[in-house]
């Protein structure tokens, strides 16, 4: 079994790391890159979280380490001594929690861009990416205050949400960057290691059918309910 480079000697560490630092060429990279996020992506994730309770800064802490981790032909990954899959989630849980406070660091003092607007307007742009907007004439007056229109707008805020935490933690980092961060496909594919941006737009579009069908099942058929 392959083992890290730079150690001085053979050391034995589990197929899923093996097969990434051996991948001779970009589609075996990818796959081994896949395969590796299968096995200890979630682990990465909850050490992402266990440093960053609010849900935004923890995708974005989580994007970050695994940006760091692709760094450099996964220089980071190549420091990993040996050892079994236990051995080597601990190290993960250990090295993703180190840059995640780094990055946590490097932010203190800095007013949080995550307010609660920033969140309401990310959230309306996924919305009107579900549905075709309407045309002008058929919007609604901005200055008109309808409670039970505001009734219906909190109720579909709500199934929206419900929808996107039922998504895998890899889907959410997508939309997250797409919509939140607003990065474009280009950016995205290269964070998330996507082959083109073409594979960006189309797994968007496969979340945009899968989460507007859910909010169809609970009645809501349009941008504005």
């Amino acid at each position: 079994m392959v083992g890290p480079q730079g150690l001085g000697g053979p050391a034995s560490v589990p197929p899923e790391l093996a097969d990434l630092l051996a991948a001779a060429d970009e589609a075996a990279t990818t796959l081994a890159w896949d395969r590796f996020l299968s096995t200890f992506g979630d682990l990465i994730l909850r050490s992402a979280r266990s440093v960053n309770r609010d849900h935004d800064a923890a995708m974005d802490a989580y994007a970050h380490v695994l940006e760091r981790f692709r760094t450099d032909d996964f220089a980071r990954l190549r420091k990993f001594t040996g050892g079994d899959s236990d051995n080597l989630s601990r190290w993960l849980v250990v090295v993703s929690r180190r840059i995640c406070l780094d990055l946590h660091r490097k932010r203190y003092g800095r007013p949080r861009e995550h307010t609660p607007e920033r969140e309401r307007l990310a959230r309306k742009r996924l919305v009107d990416e579900l549905w075709e907007k309407r045309k002008p004439p058929d919007l609604p007056d901005a200055r008109a205050v309808d409670p039970e229109m505001e009734l219906r707008r909190g109720e579909l805020g709500a199934a929206l949400k419900e929808a996107l935490h039922a998504l895998e933690p890899a889907d959410q980092l997508l939309l997250l960057l797409r919509f939140d961060n607003r990065l474009s496909a280009r950016r995205i594919g290269e964070i998330l290691d996507y082959p083109s941006p073409f594979h960006v737009y189309r797994r968007l579009n496969g979340l945009f059918d899968r989460i507007r069908k859910q909010l169809e099942d609970r009645g809501f058929t349009e941008p504005e309910p």
